[in-house]
């Protein structure tokens, strides 16, 4: 409740102030995926349209309070009368200052219906925002790793660049000799030029996937220069058994949640419009003072009043009709998002047995790469082959693919994880 009264008092009064704040506030350096998986529940665009959803359903549920709660109100009359038949002159003051209390003391479940209804939807909204808060360390998590990736690819792409220069510098040594034709000169401009484009491409992609994650965070402009690469938890887990994934998930998963919260509340709404149709009884306390007694002119006033509906013109069949649609929707609603997430159950599912396998793939690439590369720098100081530069440039091919394996794998584990309805594991 407090935290709900918080965000609506953000909304409305300090919203600038805090936005301004928070992107005032600088990215330590070098960034880590700890600190920037902490920034998830910060003020940003998309938490901000959740907590507008949330104050409302809070307003909600104070106006069906509000419906039940005491109301006092102040009646005045000023009014002169005369003149009397036997003093055609006369004019007397007759004056009223009422205040009047009501209260409604039972309306045969029309209001806890209603409060039952936005209790539900404060719950689905609740949960709605977990939801969220879940996505956006996923998304900060993919934006993260893309910058790690983009760092890998442009080392690479610059180690193959030099080598692509070293190749072209020697052979217009020999072609200024006689020893090489103009054919073979112009290819290996075309490679260095290649390599070139390619190189400026992977600094492009440098600055986009930083930009991206500085505005997942919440800090456009403010570009992390370095990150630190985290310690992945995801190598070596065992995979679970499809069918009780799917179990897990259907039962935990916070969107199926909010929206069963959701569904809820819509049942209470169809009971509440079809309790319209129950009387109502309210008590009421006035009390007066008149400027001219008259034996009519009571001090006090209390009353119980009952209000029994006889005929409403179908308003109420309206009502219930117009809520109960509204229930059926909601029902579709969470139909589809069960299928939906059955099918990113399996996928993910699917995706961790691929990732699982390119994982040990990627292990013997390396690993060759490694050996590979350890021969080429053998040869080279015996002055037999000079391939080390290109075994480098493949050891740094090897590395990104294994890396991207990695953070792939880390990534369906997270997701899955979001999935079932639990938090991912911690990444240091």
């Amino acid at each position: 409740m407090h935290l709900l009264k918080g965000m609506a008092c953000l909304l409305l009064c300090g919203l600038p102030l805090a936005l301004q704040a928070q992107q005032d506030t600088p990215l330590p350096e070098p960034l880590t995926l700890e600190y920037a998986l902490s920034l998830a529940s910060e003020t940003h665009p998309d938490v901000l349209m959740n907590e507008a959803a949330q104050a409302r359903a809070l307003a909600q549920r104070d106006a069906s309070r509000a419906e039940t709660s005491l109301n006092a109100s102040v009646e005045g009359q000023l009014r002169w009368v005369g003149p009397r038949r036997e003093d055609p002159d006369s004019i007397t003051d007759d004056h009223r200052l009422s205040l009047f209390l009501r209260k409604p003391l039972y309306d045969f479940g029309r209001s806890s219906a209603s409060l039952d209804a936005a209790d539900h939807s404060i719950r689905g909204s609740e949960l709605r925002y977990q939801a969220l808060l879940d996505q956006r360390r996923l998304q900060i998590m993919e934006a993260y790793f893309a910058v790690l990736l983009a760092d890998m690819g442009y080392d690479r792409d610059m180690e193959a660049m030099a080598m692509a220069y070293i190749r072209l510098d020697r052979l217009r040594n020999r072609h200024e000799l006689g020893q090489a034709s103009d054919i073979e000169l112009l290819e290996l401009e075309r490679d260095y030029d290649v390599s070139r484009h390619q190189l400026s491409r992977s600094s492009n992609e440098q600055r986009a996937s930083r930009a991206r994650l500085a505005n997942l965070l919440n800090r456009p402009g403010q570009l992390p220069s370095s990150l630190s690469r985290p310690r992945l938890d995801s190598q070596g887990r065992e995979l679970p058994e499809l069918d009780a994934l799917y179990q897990q998930a259907l039962q935990n998963n916070p969107r199926i949640l909010a929206l069963e919260a959701e569904l809820s509340a819509a049942n209470r709404r169809v009971r509440a419009a079809g309790n319209d149709a129950r009387p109502r009884l309210d008590g009421e306390l006035e009390a007066s003072h008149y400027s001219r007694e008259l034996g009519s002119s009571d001090r006090w006033r209390a009353g119980v009043y009952l209000t029994v509906p006889i005929y409403s013109g179908g308003r109420v069949d309206v009502g219930v009709a117009h809520e109960r649609a509204a229930l059926y929707e909601v029902q579709a609603r969470l139909e589809r998002e069960r299928y939906e997430l059955r099918q990113q159950v399996l996928e993910t599912w699917l995706a961790l047995q691929s990732l699982q396998l390119e994982r040990q793939r990627a292990l013997s690439e390396q690993s060759f790469r490694d050996l590979y590369l350890d021969r080429s720098r053998a040869n080279y100081e015996m002055e037999v082959r000079s391939d080390l530069g290109d075994s480098m440039v493949r050891l740094s091919e090897s590395q990104l693919a294994l890396a991207q394996v990695n953070y792939d794998l880390a990534l369906a584990w997270e997701r899955l994880a979001l999935l079932l309805g639990q938090q991912g594991a911690p990444h240091h």
